[in-house]
């Protein structure tokens, strides 16, 4: 069994370097297979693709852009959380928080706007939204295919009918993303599961590109879950495809920089168990360095340093 800490560790020791390439070819061929049945559907012109918080979405988007651009295509990609509205525009939950994972968080009526457009006509005006300052701007990206192509859009939402339903059935390929596979102990025991995994990538992705702490991920972590049960699992099962983008390398690169976060954790929040829990099982494996990770790995999207950010 593969996803085992000695499987793991044995590939990590051995070659590093090989068993990080082992894991971005099995992943890009996947998504290569995925590219070519768009490709030879000539009636597909929106490919949707939803997955969970840190499950890939973004860049898997623009890796399958680049797969359909080498088949030929023209083909742009659009993220639907540029449509977020300003904080003070949320949607607000009966406690008092506003809901950032509702489909009702997004400016639909802009969306549609902008999708009517650039299928109307080919082309429309995106606006393009900040994390670290919560503003938006817009008509702030062009997007262009008006000499026909594909548009990838990608998000939460990319499932949910307000999305899918713009277009005929026919014109929509959809995509389901998520880790999906859990890591094992050595007695076939979980030690890390998808959801772990997905919140160690949230953790450091939101330091490198959202300015956020461990403890400010972690109090929007409740949220996140809620949202996905309510606004994403109920559409999965819409999906063509169901992609699958764990890099079984993934726990030995996260351990050294993860683990060390323990120091700036604060006690006794909802989530503090659960991230010590997740830290002690990463401390299980053999750490692996950056440096072996390629500059187009989806894995980039969560350590920084890629061509996609």
């Amino acid at each position: 069994m593969k996803n085992t800490v000695r499987d793991i560790n044995l590939k990590a020791n051995k070659s590093p370097e090989k068993f990080v390439l082992e894991s971005e070819l099995e992943y890009l061929a996947e998504i290569g297979g995925i590219a070519d049945r768009i490709s030879n559907d000539r009636r597909i012109k929106i490919v949707a693709i939803a997955g969970p918080s840190a499950s890939g979405k973004t860049t898997s988007a623009h890796i399958l852009c680049d797969k359909l651009k080498a088949l030929g295509e023209n083909t742009t990609v659009v993220s639907l959380d540029n449509f977020y509205l300003t904080p003070d525009k949320l949607p607000i939950l009966p406690d008092g928080r506003t809901d950032i994972e509702s489909v009702n968080a997004l400016d639909i009526e802009l969306m549609q706007k902008c999708f009517n457009e650039i299928i109307e006509t080919g082309s429309t005006m995106l606006p393009l939204y900040d994390f670290k300052t919560n503003g938006r701007k817009l008509n702030a990206v062009k997007a262009d295919i008006t000499d026909g192509g594909i548009i990838i859009v990608e998000g939460l939402h990319a499932l949910n009918p307000v999305i899918t339903e713009l277009v005929p059935k026919e014109n929509i390929y959809k995509i389901y993303i998520s880790v999906n596979c859990p890591i094992l102990d050595d007695d076939g025991k979980r030690i890390l599961s998808s959801r772990q995994i997905r919140l160690v990538r949230r953790t450091l992705r939101d330091r490198i590109f959202r300015g956020a702490s461990v403890n400010d991920t972690l109090s929007l972590w409740s949220g996140v879950v809620e949202g996905e049960t309510k606004y994403l699992y109920c559409f999965k099962d819409t999906a063509d495809v169901h992609l699958k983008t764990l890099h079984l390398y993934e726990p030995c690169l996260y351990r050294r920089e993860f683990t060390a976060l323990k120091s700036e954790l604060k006690s006794g929040g909802e989530f503090y168990d659960y991230f010590l829990k997740t830290a002690d099982a990463l401390e299980k494996f053999t750490p692996l360095e950056s440096s072996f990770v390629p500059r187009d790995s989806l894995i980039r999207e969560f350590i920084g340093g890629g061509k996609y950010n």
